[in-house]
């Protein structure tokens, strides 16, 4: 990739360093080698070489090295602002163009990438798989991704922005993914995301295929049971039979021990009436019995609950007539507190006026003496500034030139003539002053004095409140009692009354009882007269056999009625456990083949599994980049050595040690110091040996990727790295820029730095104050 042509509007870094709204660099007819941008610090330098590329992204400010980690409306002053980057890759020219638009409601922004045709317009550019770059984020993304693979390889080995992350600190994931696009594998991983699609819709497939063989033993399991019911039914058909077959036996027995007994009833025709009458006279006479009894209990569940509440009226009259001598009593003792009320009400309002008056003085008393406090504040204020003329006119009698003609026009001494002027008139305010505050103290004496009966008086009025309210309170208590005065006697006639009900009723349960013992009696005694002539007759009474065999008969048919219904209920059910058995059958006569039909698709899943880790970063891809790692390493050893010296060289570990002796795919760089013989880990370096070992790292990558991937980036990009280096370090630093070039076969590097010595040995300087004049 190669800028030809950059134009940016309306970006912050261009207008406060540069103090314009629109900068355009012409980069197409530089010199080969090293370009330096160079300009005071906030001259816009980062700002230029952020946009010196085609993604939409400026990376000294972005988290992460993609767009999604990047708003460019931060660095956009106005409404509007544009970036405008005609650049070259692979031979064919293109032109990334952002729009920006911020009116105040609502933003928009719009990126389009087109590429020059053959008569020299500019057309969108279009991939093969139809993706066309129509102003939208996402299609630039993809296209530009298309022509020069993703922001985070780029970022990592052509462009070194400021604050960029050290290689180091990449995870192993992170490094996996890099060197895969590095290495031109990267279609692996897409290869190896189908091939676990794939699996996974097998998979689902093979679900529905499990869920079938669930529901397929399901139905195994309800053809055995079916089975089982079948048995269970054959054998509940075989007990129903035999159950029907001896119900009817026992029914032909019944019939003839019933014929027997109705002869014997044609021959005691006339004693069978008679009994027939005595059972029915013993049944009414039993009820008659029952009936008396069940009254009896009626009468006196009666005579209790109004014994009850006679009794509960007369607790009640008694309770009003025991509160007789209090009630007489309450009238008058209600008339003599209420002129003890009436008097104490008087005593009351009298206070209240002396404790009002009292406290209105005290309000008074208040008011003097904050007027007192002021008064001697303006006492001592206006003392002071007497204090003060005084002092400034006793000057012109000290003065040595008192005597002479000019002591009444000296301008010196002006301020002293004022001062004894206002002398006497501010004495003059002291005296009234003092007049004043001596008159209200007088004032305040007797109120003083009065006031000290105060709390005595509000403590007196307080206790008088307090016997009113409880005065009051017993007044309403004998109001109440004295008001209870009439229900006495309407208590005293219905206690009377209430006794004679009560002995009323007692009366009234005595001839209850007495007529109870009287019907019971002779109930008992025609009971017994009946029991003794049915205990003489010596017919036999078959009527009750006959009807009790019928009852029998009855149920004996009605069992065998049941039982054949039963029988061809169970009959029903055999033959429908059949067919439901039969259907079962059929349909498991199937499961082999979908038995077989999912391990098939198992073994396949597993394949299509085994494909998928094997395309994917721990498979070929980690084979791959285990074998670049020792090529990579030499390029960055061959780096060190050419600028460095042979003091430091590194080793790219791609897997680690677990504590259990397992290794495991991972990412460590070691560093070997050759003068101290010692090994280090990158991270334990001090910050100016990270900065060129970093940078070594980095332009090794880029060698490779130009070396081994085909990628023809033509150009390299550097923002302020050679900042932590010493003057010599520095030296080698701008070696290793042109060992770089050399062995990539790049064009130029753009650079930022601020060392004057760096800057010297560019072949050519884009000086941004320049720029802006």
């Amino acid at each position: 990739m190669r800028p030809l042509k950059l134009t940016l509007t309306g970006f912050h870094g261009v207008r406060d360093g540069m103090k314009r709204d629109s900068v355009t660099l012409d980069l197409a007819n530089l010199p080969t080698g090293l370009i330096a941008l160079v300009g005071p610090n906030g001259a816009g330098k980062t700002t230029l070489m952020d946009n010196l590329h085609p993604y939409p992204l400026m990376p000294s400010h972005a988290s992460k090295m993609s767009a999604d980690a990047f708003s460019y409306w931060d660095h956009l002053c106005g409404t509007r602002g544009e970036k405008d980057l005609e650049w070259e890759h692979a031979g064919t020219q293109y032109r990334s163009a952002f729009a920006f638009r911020n009116p105040g409601k609502s933003r928009k922004a719009e990126y389009y990438l087109f590429q020059k045709g053959a008569n020299g317009d500019w057309i969108p550019l279009q991939l093969p798989d139809g993706t066309l770059s129509d102003g939208k984020a996402d299609t630039y993304n993809r296209c530009i991704e298309a022509v020069l693979g993703s922001p985070e390889a780029f970022f990592t080995s052509v462009f070194s922005a400021q604050n960029r992350r050290p290689i180091a600190s990449y995870q192993a994931g992170e490094i996996k993914k890099l060197l895969a696009e590095l290495l031109g594998i990267d279609h692996l991983r897409d290869l190896s995301a189908k091939a676990g699609e794939v699996a996974k819709g097998l998979g689902r497939h093979l679900d529905t295929l499990q869920r079938d063989q669930v529901g397929l033993s399901a139905q195994r399991e309800r053809a055995g049971q079916l089975a089982r019911d079948i048995g269970l039914t054959d054998e509940a058909l075989i007990g129903a039979r035999r159950d029907r077959d001896a119900k009817a036996a026992d029914g032909a027995k019944l019939l003839q021990e019933r014929a027997t007994l109705a002869a014997k009833q044609s021959a005691s025709a006339a004693t069978e009436a008679r009994l027939r009458e005595l059972r029915q006279r013993e049944t009414e006479l039993g009820a008659r019995r029952r009936q008396l009894d069940a009254d009896q209990r009626v009468a006196a569940t009666r005579a209790a609950t109004r014994r009850r509440e006679l009794e509960q009226l007369i607790a009640g009259r008694k309770l009003m007539l025991a509160e007789g001598p209090a009630i007489l009593a309450a009238a008058e003792q209600r008339d003599a507190l209420q002129m003890i009320i009436g008097q104490k009400q008087g005593e009351f309002a009298t206070l209240q006026q002396a404790v009002s008056r009292l406290e209105a003085q005290q309000a008074q008393h208040a008011a003097l003496t904050t007027e007192l406090l002021g008064l001697e504040a303006r006492g001592r204020s206006a003392a002071q500034f007497a204090t003060s003329l005084k002092g400034q006119a006793d000057v012109i009698e000290t003065v040595p030139c008192r005597a002479d003609p000019m002591h009444s026009t000296c301008p010196l001494l002006a301020q002293a003539r004022e001062a004894k002027g206002k002398l006497a008139e501010q004495v003059i305010l002291v005296k009234d002053l003092r007049a004043s505050y001596q008159a209200k103290q007088q004032a305040m004496k007797p109120m003083a004095e009065a006031l000290g009966e105060l709390p005595a008086q509000r403590a007196a009025l307080a206790a008088l409140q307090t016997a009113l309210a409880r005065d009051q309170q017993e007044l309403q208590r004998l109001t109440a009692l004295a008001a209870k005065r009439p229900m006495l006697d309407v208590a005293q006639e219905g206690l009377a009354q209430a006794q004679r009900d009560v002995s009323a009723l007692t009366d009234e349960e005595a001839s209850s009882t007495a007529r109870y013992d009287r019907d019971v009696a002779e109930a008992e005694t025609q009971l017994s007269v009946v029991q003794r002539e049915l205990s003489g007759l010596a017919t036999e009474d078959v009527t009750g056999l006959i009807a009790a065999l019928d009852t029998r008969l009855r149920q004996s048919r009605e069992a065998v009625v049941a039982l054949v219904a039963r029988i061809e209920a169970l009959i029903r059910q055999q033959t429908g456990l059949a067919t439901e058995r039969e259907r079962l059958e059929l349909v498991l006569s199937g499961q082999p083949a979908v038995q077989g039909k999912a391990d098939r698709l198992s073994d396949e899943i597993a394949q299509w599994k085994l494909l998928a880790k094997a395309l994917g970063n721990d498979g070929v891809i980690a084979l791959s980049i285990d074998d670049a790692g020792p090529a990579l390493t030499r390029i960055v050893n061959d780096l060190l050595l050419a600028c460095y010296g042979a003091r430091f060289t590194i080793a790219i570990q791609t897997q680690t040690t677990l504590a259990n002796g397992e290794k495991r795919e991972g990412f460590e760089i070691e560093v070997n110091d050759a003068d101290r013989d010692s090994v280090k880990n990158f991270a334990l370096l001090s910050g100016g040996q990270k900065i060129w070992i970093n940078e070594c790292l980095t332009r090794g990558i880029a060698l490779y990727r130009a070396q081994d991937s085909g990628q023809p980036f033509q150009t390299l990009f550097t923002d302020e790295a050679d900042g932590p280096l010493d003057p010599e370090r520095k030296r080698a630093f701008m070696q290793m820029k042109r060992e770089v070039l050399r062995q990539g076969g790049y064009e130029r590097e753009f650079f930022i730095s601020h060392t004057p010595e760096s800057v010297d040995e560019a072949d050519a300087v884009i000086d941004l104050v320049a720029l802006a004049a």
